[in-house]
């Protein structure tokens, strides 16, 4: 499968949890002359590992019938429901948690630690794509999806600027402007003055 969007996990976390690692061997070598640092310094060890855990999450690849969860394939189709994890979404952007339900019963856990620009555009492809699935509840039908600027088509920017136009005057006042346009356009002339002056020089 030739993929049309890559998500890659964002360098953040590593560089995060390098310098937790650091942190927490300077509060091991504290540890050995005041023992409560060994407090921290297990704190910073475990941060450090559940960062590098989220930085070595697999890569998400999308396709135009299946997506990819680092080596496991997911056809679009065989999304039933996906539902967010709203505790982690109120506390914190990211990373991402999803719980993705299959048919047959089949559950998946779609975890992305990425920017958050990305984890928009990765839910947005999501509630796109598996037109057979609820997102949180709300089946695909009635989801009211925002396009991003960046995909809204020309005909989409034209659809909306065809709105009905705006009418200044009122309805009495175009019809008094179009009588006089007419007895005007009947006299033959606009300006009665220049007439006038015309004549005069003859």
């Amino acid at each position: 499968m030739e993929p049309n969007e890559i998500y890659r996990p964002s360098p953040m976390y590593a560089r995060v949890a390098w310098a937790a690692l650091a942190g927490s061997l300077l509060c091991l070598i504290c540890a050995l002359r005041a023992p409560l640092a060994a407090v921290p310094a297990s704190l910073c060890a475990i941060t450090a590992i559940g960062l590098f855990w989220l930085a070595t999450r697999p890569e998400i690849r999308l396709g135009d019938s299946q997506f990819n969860i680092g080596e496991r394939a997911i056809a679009w189709r065989e999304v039933r429901q996906i539902k967010t994890n709203r505790l982690i979404a109120r506390v914190v952007v990211s990373p991402l948690v999803l719980e993705l339900k299959l048919t047959n019963s089949r559950r998946k856990a779609l975890i992305f630690p990425g920017e958050r620009d990305q984890i928009a555009r990765l839910v947005f492809q999501l509630r796109k794509n598996c037109f057979l699935a609820s997102f949180d509840g709300i089946p695909w039908q009635d989801q009211v999806e925002a396009e991003p600027a960046e995909e809204m088509s020309p005909k989409r920017e034209r659809k909306n600027y065809s709105s009905p136009p705006v009418h200044v005057l009122k309805p009495e006042d175009e019809e008094e402007i179009e009588r006089m346009y007419q007895r005007l356009k009947s006299v033959g002339h606009i300006d009665s003055r220049g007439d006038a002056q015309t004549s005069d020089e003859d």
